[in-house]
């Protein structure tokens, strides 16, 4: 059966989540939580939060979905333990090291890849199996054929997106609040830039979506293990309403649409990403939707003010002459059940007026409202002519569900053991550092013509997307192929193609995802990470190397000196030119639908150019082709002039794409020069929270 999963921020969430009948709840503790600016939990209010919700049979996630830095290795560990102690049901995260330490120090609390981790396809779900996790939270972008595709060919237990905000960008890949404001969504603090006005050909907020929601489809999803629910940043009453949709949804019932709407949507609710047509979909808050989510406060608390009625509970009554009333109780919760007895001290006696008969026992003891239970089959044996207060049979009804109640916990209660794993010793050993003061450079081309113009220059690689390649591509084992930034509408095109650049020769390529890294060596070729993998500690760097990448480019969220202080058993780089990366999106803000151009994911290699602009007039980039939009950010990166930063990594990536001649650009860093104009030093000097 697939549980509604509900966000909670603080306590009153809970409260509300609980008794609007969510079947799971996920949480944050006050550390290394992707909404850092909710109310969060503490230790204590998790260990309790724990109880209340084991105590109904609901299960408790903790998100750990931050990317971390070594320095914070210690503090999260603190975390992780907390966590298994307080016998959480298991951890969502995006880290790959944070994931590795988790595993090291409870191998039985269970882990779940967050959607940050960019997990869009077969190959990448596969991959997140390999490492260990048994639930893949994918991305909310993808249509109802795509998750089909995932569910029938993977064996994770698969977690959606059902209900709230949609980011335009592809989850993990939004740089746009670290690079404009430092403050880092895959680091909890998204200053959510995107909800300000870009415009293009006369059309504003052309980066703001509507609200997803696909409640009513909820029932033909019966293969998707959890139903989940955006909105930790959410009020109570919004986390009940949508959670109560989901329930009436799922049990076939008929739920207010209208009133899932009014209590929070941005211009109106979509699910253009579920049906595949990604149109009509742009939306702001506006003074409407003010209005409608404060007529629709009205009535909600009505929803969560009493217990949910979530397990039947099935009661057989004896009532015999001179014996204590003894009834046989059962109940389910989940796959576990409970028979259990209860003896009261009352002894029926003798009517002196009507006495009571079966169906006045079993009305009594059927009013289970107020309690977690519904009645189930309550049947009673009555010997004649005796009488029992309804005091009494009120009073043995509360005992036997408190009795009930108590059982429920042992469902849940895990008793993880932790090991005393010194994170000091998991720390990979560093590589060799290369011998000669010469920076090494590697090319990441977008074009045919700066393909060209990178083969006549002596950098160690060059990066190139598929589409660029043929047989008659010069210096092949240069090179390595880029798969489409997204698979999950082409990863058997991709794969096919992938065998026939093998058989001419290619045997390198470049994951920026771990589907990528996935669908790569299924195929033969050497791993080299991309900077997309979001590597920013020394255990993700060892998890990169495990998995078969012979090398890693560093995220360039991270600052120099911190990227600097990673062990890694493998050679590491840092991107060091180009136009950074704002967001990936499957959808073009200047076509308002899916991306123009390219007839298919990797076509002849030209993407159709544009631009948005921002309120103070910049421009920003847009390269819309294949099946997804890049947004590249208006300044360009150079560090041309900083050779005691790039001479600290074992290479230096130069990201061409806007250019027309990349020679220039690639005798200035020669020269260690710096140009004269607007640039930017990216976040390597002044980091991002």
């Amino acid at each position: 059966m697939s549980e509604i999963l509900a966000p909670c921020g603080g306590a009153e969430s809970l409260a509300a989540a609980l008794n609007a009948g969510a079947d799971a709840v996920y949480v944050g503790m006050k550390h290394f939580s992707a909404r850092r600016n909710a109310e969060n939990f503490s230790d204590e209010e998790l260990k309790s939060a724990v109880i209340e919700c084991h105590k109904r049979g609901v299960k408790l996630y903790v998100t750990l979905n931050t990317l971390v830095y070594d320095s914070e290795l210690e503090e999260l560990a603190h975390c992780i333990r907390t966590a298994a102690e307080c016998d959480v049901d298991g951890l969502i995260m995006q880290d790959l090291g944070a994931a590795a330490l988790a595993e090291a120090i409870c191998p039985e609390l269970p882990r779940h890849a967050s959607t940050q981790m960019t997990l869009n396809s077969v190959s990448g779900v596969r991959a997140a199996e390999k490492l260990g996790y048994s639930r893949v939270v994918i991305g909310r972008e993808l249509s109802e054929d795509e998750i089909n595709d995932i569910s029938e060919n993977t064996r994770a237990q698969l977690e959606i997106f059902v209900h709230g905000a949609l980011c335009v960008c592809v989850s993990g890949q939004c740089y746009m609040s670290s690079l404009f404001g430092g403050r880092s969504g895959n680091r909890g603090l998204c200053a959510q830039p995107c909800r300000l006005d870009f415009s293009v050909n006369g059309r504003h907020n052309v980066l703001s979506l509507k609200d997803g929601s696909i409640v009513e489809h909820l029932p033909e999803l019966p293969h998707i293990a959890s139903f989940k629910i955006e909105g930790r940043m959410k009020r109570p009453e919004y986390v009940a309403c949508a959670v109560d949709a989901c329930r009436k949804s799922l049990d076939g019932a008929e739920y207010d649409r209208k009133r899932l709407e009014d209590i929070f949507s941005r211009g109106g609710l979509t699910e253009s990403y579920f049906d595949g047509t990604m149109s009509d979909m742009q939306g702001i808050r506006g003074k409407d939707d003010v209005e409608n989510s404060a007529n629709a406060l009205k009535g909600i608390k009505e929803l969560y003010k009493s217990e949910y009625p979530r397990h039947k509970l099935d009661m057989n009554v004896k009532i015999e002459r001179g014996k204590n009333i003894f009834v046989c109780f059962s109940f389910k919760s989940g796959r576990s059940a409970w028979t259990s007895m209860a003896r009261s001290d009352t002894i029926p006696e003798e009517a002196k007026g009507a006495p009571i008969t079966v169906d006045s026992v079993c009305e009594r003891m059927s009013k289970l409202g107020g309690t977690q239970f519904y009645a189930g089959e309550i049947t009673a044996e009555v010997d004649d002519g005796l009488y029992v207060s309804a005091a009494a049979l009120n009073e043995l009804r509360r005992e036997i569900c408190a009795s009930a109640e108590q059982s429920l916990p042992d469902s849940l209660t895990h008793g993880y053991k932790l090991t005393e794993r010194d994170i000091r010793v998991m720390l990979p050993r560093k590589a060799e550092p290369r011998s000669g003061n010469d920076i090494r450079y590697r090319a990441e081309v977008h074009t045919a013509k700066q393909l060209r113009q990178a083969l006549a220059l002596d950098f160690d690689l060059i990066y190139a997307p598929m589409g660029l390649l043929d047989e008659s591509t010069p210096d092949k084992r240069r090179i390595a192929v880029i798969p489409p930034l997204i698979l999950s509408d082409c990863e058997e095109e991709t794969a096919a193609r992938l065998d026939e650049l093998r058989d001419m020769g290619f045997n390198k390529g470049l994951a920026h995802t771990l589907g990528h890294a996935e669908l790569l060596k299924e195929h033969s070729f050497n791993v080299l990470g991309g900077y997309r993998m979001n590597v920013l500690n020394s255990l993700a760097a060892k998890a990169c190397s495990d998995f078969g990448f012979w090398d890693i480019t560093l995220s360039f969220e991270g600052t120099a000196a911190a990227l600097a202080e990673i062990s890694s058993p493998r050679p590491v780089g840092i991107v060091a030119y180009g136009r950074l990366p704002l967001m990936l999106t499957r959808r073009c803000p200047i076509v308002d639908g899916k991306p123009c151009g390219r007839k298919t994911p990797f076509g002849e290699g030209e993407s159709c150019h544009g631009s948005i602009q921002d309120r103070q007039g910049n421009t920003l980039p847009v390269l819309c082709g294949g099946n997804c939009t890049e947004l590249l950010n208006p300044d360009t990166l150079i560090l041309g002039d900083k050779p005691e930063v790039l001479k600290k990594f074992d290479f230096a990536v130069l990201k061409f794409t806007v250019e027309d001649d990349i020679k220039p650009v690639y005798d200035m860093y020669r020269n260690n020069g710096k140009p004269d104009g607007r640039l930017t030093r990216g976040l390597y000097f002044r980091g991002a929270e």
